[in-house]
Parts: structure tokens; C-alpha cells; sequence
């Protein structure tokens, strides 16, 4: 009786299993990618990276590397996605060895996830606080700014200097730099009255959205080891944002697919409007310059060409389980080959064309207060919450594009983020099918799957919290995303056998493509140009990680050690106990799709036996 029963409750979690959700719009899950894709680094960590990596040539490995790895390897995340309809923690079983790709991919993504709705939190918050008549952070304020803070850059009140010439001028840290001699003839030091001093210009002046971001929004502390006390407006925006989260994936893909077609596209309307008052502002035309010029020499630098693969691996979000997981709902014929060109295309195209767009901002910025445009340019959360919000303030109406900004980064957030938490929310629930049954229990485990890494983010709302993002940043992926890449590669192509995998291809986008000349491509791809290209930037990036920095700030020993093992955390292996060659051959028992006709079609096209796979597992 007890063997019946427990048999029952097995083919009642199948048929559930079967029952699984899949995209109801034609555009939804080409959207859904590419909104999950195209997020923030589009727009504050590209430009940077171009800007540092040789201006324009940097394009040149920026684009070899999508080709040739970029989007063959989304193509291969979306195709073992859509072959098994399971998220990325139970559809790695092509071969046992590597199983653990699922979970080290749900690792990343969880450490991401942690960090990156803490950007959106302050993204809401800026948003929230641009409503009004005069932007807080317009003008230097003695309750927060600091010594060098300048809000007027006219050229009677504001001349830059580099004073870099210490034997006739002395730098002090207010910012400003005077002659050597004092109006009195006195050797001059930084402790006088600066009455007596004779101003040469600026050195190194604050704008005041740098102060207000680090004295008012942060209340940044010294250091990483100073963690100082949580900030509560942080704690309540980044429950906002977590709240939010919720309510856009606890519906399910059926409502989550339907919100995208607003939160992927119109952060488009909102960049074009953005780049249209942007290239018209003085100045503009030198940042662009500034932002294409190339610099060749930077070729033969190595570091140019890791930043590009790490750029198209965090752009595409490669290796961190989303397009597995979006995939995983696609009705099991739909062309990925075609929607891996489109997204890859598409969301590299949107980071070149946001290039353009700050880097006019950053001409116009240089060209009000006189500083070379490598003064203004910042990465990161320097970008997006100190130089542009100042760019905006100097352009009437203000708050209105500041607001605009702002809710476009909220919504550039939030679409991947909603895909992020998707990730985690697919694993566990194909892990667990029992929790497909019924709406309670779906409801409940994605409850607390937000409440959870709600209060895992606490720790960026501290007075140390920016150090802790850039921290997690810096290492939660770093080496070993190239190596999970890698390895995405190496299980398909050298194990489970690239002719196995073109007969799954086969009845999913059809033998007219598989069996053209051109598709043989993407086998050079997988089986030669990933596997070896990734293992040697894992290789490089493993050598010349370094502890991490943040302008003249220094990260301590212990957090460089600590980093190291949070890297490598991310790796996981199987737990599988078969015999060892077992370990390294194809498991057709546990490797196929969702539905009984389409793993009968599988059966036949591989030529399997009843001998070979029993029946009922297969």
C-alpha cells in the first residue's frame, strides 16, 4: 500500500512538473532576455571601461569576444534551458561530472543579487528625492559638504590647476593650491590664513552631488573594517526595492511577461530623450571624441582584452543562470539560435549607443568647469550617483532630468533583478516540484526566498555598505565565471558529444538549420575557440587579481583573502557517487525535456533501446 501511495504522489508531482508555465506572448520571452541583459553596466560600467581600455579600439576585442564567445554561449545556456524546461540547478545532466554548473551558476547569481538590489534601492531613492523644485545636492551645503566642495564653476570664481609643480606651489587638502610664497613673502603652508595665501585655482574640487552622496545618502565611513552604524532611509529604500521585486515575479511569467514590455523598452525612450538633450549641450562633441578616440597600443595590453570578455560576461549575464532560466519556459520548438543573435546584438548595441550618451554629458560637465574630461569621468556608482546628477543640475529644468534618469535606471534595474530573483525561484521550485502543486505553497517559497536575501543586503546598508557592494562586486564573480563558461562548453562539446547535442538542437529549431554549413560555426565555438580562450583568461585573471581599490582607498589583507574564498565558493562539483568513467558519460536517463512525447522523440532520434534506458526513467 505504502509503495502505491508513495507512487502516486511520485506521477502527481510529474504532472505537475508538466503543467509548468510557458511564455503566453510571442515578444515575451525575447524581451524578458534582453531586459534581463541589458541592465546597469550598460550604462555606468561600458563607457567607463571603454574610456580606460583605449576609447574606440576598444570595440575591436569587444566584439571579437561576442562573436566568437559572447553568443555562442548564450545560445548554449538557452538551448539546455529550453531542452530540459528546468532552471539552471537541475538542468545541467547531460553528463554527471558536471551537474554542479547548475548550482555554482545559482551562487553567482545569489551573491549578485544581494548587491545589485541595493543599486536599485538608491536608484528609488534619488528618484524619490528629485521630486521637488531644486535638487538637494544643486548647491554646497555647510551641514554636509566638505572644504573643496564647489558649486560655482564661473571663470571669475573657479580656475583648475593640477599643481603638480611642488616647488613653487603647495596643495592642501581643501582642494585649492596656492604659490609657494605667501602674499607676505613667508614660505606658505596649509595651516595659515588663507587670507595671506595667494590662490593659484583648484587641485582637486568636490562636486556637491560627491559630497552629498557620501555624507548625506551613504553616510560613508572610512574603510571597509569601519563598519559604523546601519543607515535607516537605506534600509527602508532597499525594502522598497525588495518589495517591489516581490510583487513583480509572485504572479509568475504570465504577469512577469507582460510587465517587460514596458520595463525593456522604455528605458530606450528614455536614453534617446537623455542623448538627444546631451548632443546638443556645449562641449558634448568632445566627450564623444573623447569616448571613440583609439588609442591602438592598448591591444597589445592583456587587461584589454579580460575587460572585454569580463564586460560581455557581465553584459549578457553569462554563467549566472538567467538565460537558462528564461529559456526553461519557452514552448520546446522556438528558435533560440535566432533569439540568441537578437539579445546578444541588441544589448551590445545599447551599451555602445549609452557610451554616446555619457560620455556628451561628461564633454558638457568638462566644458562648465574647465577640468580635463579624465577629471570628471568616474566608474561605477561614481557615474551614476555623483557625475551625472551634477551634469543635470546646470540644465533647466533640473529635477525633471534627474527624474528621468533615475527612473530609467529603476527600471534598467529592476528588469534584471526581476530575472535574477527568477533564477533562484525556478531552481528551488524544480528542485522541490511539490511546491508547483498548489498557489500557497508557490506563494510562500518566494516569499521567503525575497525575505531571505532581504536580509542577507542588510549588510550594504551600513556606513561601509558602498565598500561592501564594490567588494562583492569586484569578487563575487571575477575568475570564476570565465571558468564556469568554460566548463559550459566543455560538458556539451568534449563529453556529451557535439553530435548529441545537434540531434536535441535538431527538434527544437529544426534539421534545416542544424545540418547547414554555417551552423558548424558554433561547433568551432564550443568545442575549440570557448573552452581555451575562457581557460586562459581564467588562468590570467586568477594571476593578476590584486585587493581590491576605490580611489586612494585600499582594501585590507583579510578582505583581499576573503574575496578569494568568496570566488571560490561559486565552484561546486557533483554529488553523484557513480563509478568514475560513469561520471564522464552522457546520462540519457536524466538528460531530457519536460514532456512524455517530446522524450520519446529524443529516444528515437539518439537511436536508444529499451535496453539501453528503462522505459519508465526515460
Amino acid at each position: 500500500m505504502s509503495s502505491d501511495n508513495s507512487h502516486d504522489e511520485k506521477a502527481e508531482i510529474e504532472s505537475q512538473s508538466e503543467k509548468r508555465e510557458t511564455w503566453n506572448g510571442k515578444f515575451d520571452f525575447v524581451l524578458s532576455a534582453l531586459g534581463y541583459a541589458v541592465g546597469l553596466g550598460n550604462v555606468w560600467r561600458f563607457p567607463y571601461l571603454c574610456y580606460r581600455n583605449g576609447g574606440g579600439v576598444f570595440f575591436i576585442p569587444y566584439f571579437i569576444f561576442m562573436f566568437l564567445v559572447g553568443i555562442p554561449l548564450v545560445f548554449l545556456e538557452l538551448g539546455v534551458g529550453q531542452f530540459t524546461s528546468n532552471g539552471p540547478l537541475t538542468s545541467w545532466k547531460m553528463v554527471p561530472i558536471f551537474r554542479g554548473i547548475g548550482l555554482s551558476m545559482n551562487i553567482v547569481n545569489f551573491y549578485a543579487n544581494l548587491y545589485y538590489n541595493m543599486i536599485i534601492a538608491y536608484s528609488l531613492y534619488y528618484l524619490v528625492i528629485s521630486f521637488t523644485s531644486k535638487l538637494p545636492w544643486q548647491e554646497c551645503n555647510p551641514l554636509w559638504s566638505s572644504p573643496n566642495c564647489i558649486d560655482d564653476y564661473s571663470q571669475q570664481n573657479f580656475r583648475f590647476e593640477s599643481c603638480d609643480n611642488f616647488n613653487s606651489t603647495l596643495r592642501c587638502d581643501s582642494g585649492k593650491c596656492f604659490n609657494i610664497t605667501t602674499l607676505t613673502g613667508s614660505i606658505a603652508n596649509c595651516s595659515s590664513n588663507q587670507s595671506n595665501l595667494d590662490l593659484i585655482g583648484w587641485w582637486n574640487p568636490t562636486f556637491p552631488s560627491q559630497d552629498y552622496w557620501n555624507n548625506v545618502i551613504l553616510k560613508k565611513s572610512s574603510g571597509i573594517e569601519d563598519s559604523g552604524i546601519i543607515v535607516w532611509q537605506l534600509v527602508v529604500a532597499l525594502l522598497a526595492a525588495w518589495i517591489i521585486s516581490w510583487c513583480m515575479v509572485i504572479k509568475g511569467i504570465g504577469v512577469s511577461g507582460k510587465i517587460v514590455y514596458f520595463t525593456a523598452l522604455f528605458p530606450y525612450v528614455v536614453l534617446l530623450i537623455l542623448g538627444i538633450r546631451g548632443w546638443i549641450l556645449p562641449g558634448a562633441s568632445l566627450g564623444i571624441e573623447f569616448y571613440i578616440k583609439p588609442d591602438f597600443s592598448k591591444l597589445s595590453d592583456v587587461n584589454v582584452w579580460t575587460d572585454a570578455a569580463s564586460q560581455i560576461f557581465f553584459s549578457l549575464s553569462i554563467a549566472y543562470g538567467g538565460l537558462t532560466s528564461l529559456a526553461s519556459y519557452n514552448k520546446f520548438q522556438t528558435n533560440i539560435m535566432r533569439d540568441a543573435i537578437v539579445v546578444s546584438l541588441s544589448n551590445c548595441v545599447t551599451s555602445v549607443f549609452a557610451g554616446f550618451i555619457i560620455f556628451s554629458y561628461m564633454g558638457y560637465l568638462s566644458h562648465v568647469t574647465g577640468q580635463p574630461i579624465d577629471q570628471v569621468v568616474q566608474q561605477g556608482q561614481g557615474l551614476a550617483f555623483i557625475v551625472y546628477p551634477y551634469a543635470v543640475t546646470t540644465i533647466p529644468p533640473a529635477p525633471l532630468w534627474a527624474i528621468l534618469f533615475f527612473f530609467m535606471m529603476l527600471l534598467l534595474g529592476l528588469d534584471t533583478m526581476m530575472t535574477s530573483v527568477e533564477i533562484t525561484i525556478t531552481s528551488i521550485l524544480d528542485f522541490f516540484p511539490v511546491l508547483r502543486a498548489k498557489s500557497l505553497y508557490k506563494i510562500s517559497a518566494i516569499t521567503i526566498i525575497c525575505i531571505v536575501q532581504f536580509f542577507a543586503s542588510i549588510n550594504f546598508t551600513l556606513q561601509s555598505g558602498t565598500y561592501w557592494i564594490e567588494f562583492v562586486d569586484y569578487y563575487a564573480g571575477n575568475w570564476a565565471v570565465f571558468l564556469i563558461g568554460a566548463l559550459e562548453a566543455i560538458s556539451i562539446s568534449w563529453f556529451y558529444g557535439l553530435n548529441n547535442f545537434k540531434k536535441d538542437l535538431s527538434l527544437m529549431i529544426g534539421e534545416n538549420i542544424t545540418n547547414s554549413r554555417l551552423f558548424y560555426a558554433w561547433y568551432v565555438s564550443w568545442f575549440v575557440i570557448c573552452p581555451v580562450y575562457l581557460i586562459a583568461l581564467t588562468v590570467l585573471a586568477f594571476i593578476n587579481t590584486k585587493p581590491l581599490e576605490s580611489g586612494s582607498y585600499v582594501y585590507p589583507n583579510w578582505a583581499h583573502i576573503l574575496g578569494q574564498l568568496m570566488t571560490f565558493s561559486t565552484l561546486s562539483g557533483t554529488l553523484k557517487w557513480d563509478p568514475v568513467l560513469n561520471l564522464f558519460k552522457p546520462d540519457f536517463e536524466n538528460w531530457k525535456p519536460l514532456k512524455k512525447s517530446d522524450q520519446i522523440k529524443v529516444k528515437m532520434i539518439h537511436g536508444l533501446t529499451t535496453e539501453e534506458i528503462d522505459e519508465n526513467k526515460f
